[in-house]
């Protein structure tokens, strides 16, 4: 994000500067591609019909890299944005859900985190009416089909569904590896088909995971003034809790 874009993140959350639209990877699925579009199109300044959106899919499908993503391009747009990780912040209470009244763009991810706790829930549905009165955006993500949940609250059922609703899929293991050597050749440095294929096998397979590894490969690689072989992974990742 730009240094003088206005911004708020709750409890300094701070968002990943690698989650990006230009950097998100749909692979073969034109549902994908699709979803990137609308939500562009969410955020764009001439919307003026849409207020909310829920992005739903599997867990690590890559619905946090595209939330944050949204919060980066409406704070170029010299917006204040919130973004609060319920899965993160849960354990710090319902308060994180209060002091947004200044935000163009509210992004709230992992509800389902909460659902089912009545006094989250009340929480939720105070601050989706409040949004929705002030003439905010608001983006939620969940892994499941808003209009499956299981909500104690029939009022928050009703408005998680309002809106657009918008799945994303999961990569495939071959799209995984796809993504990944592009998300290092915007970067700046290559990964051969070696050191992808023993990041595939020894560690976890999902999209999200692989890219903090390639965070932490290249900070080191830059620390280190190194190339990324599978020693210098061994030696960076061995023993490592990523």
């Amino acid at each position: 994000m730009p240094d003088n874009a206005p911004q708020q993140i709750t409890l300094n959350v701070k968002l990943r500067d690698g989650f990006r639209f230009d950097s998100f990877y749909c692979g073969t699925s034109e549902k994908n591609a699709e979803v990137v579009t609308l939500l562009q199109g969410f955020l764009s300044v001439s919307n003026n019909k849409t207020q909310q959106a829920v992005l739903w899919g599997e867990p690590l499908s890559g619905k946090t890299h595209l939330l944050q993503a949204s919060c980066a391009k409406d704070a170029e747009n010299n917006h204040v944005v919130s973004y609060i990780p319920l899965k993160a912040m849960k354990q710090s209470g319902v308060g994180v859900l209060n002091g947004h009244a200044q935000s163009h763009l509210i992004v709230i991810d992992d509800v389902d985190q909460v659902v089912g706790d009545l006094t989250w829930e009340t929480a939720l549905f105070n601050l989706i009416n409040a949004s929705r009165e002030k003439e905010q955006l608001m983006l939620m993500s969940m892994t499941e089909n808003p209009r499956m949940l299981a909500c104690q609250l029939p009022d928050l059922a009703s408005r998680l569904i309002w809106g657009s609703n918008l799945q994303i899929q999961a990569l495939s293991d071959v799209e995984t590896l796809t993504a990944l050597q592009l998300r290092a050749d915007k970067r700046g440095f290559a990964l051969n088909d070696l050191v992808v294929s023993y990041l595939h096998r020894r560690y976890p397979r999902d999209i999200e995971s692989l890219m903090k590894i390639l965070d932490k490969l290249d900070e080191e690689s830059l620390k280190q003034k190194a190339v990324i072989t599978i020693p210098f992974v061994k030696k960076v990742l061995g023993g490592v809790n990523i």
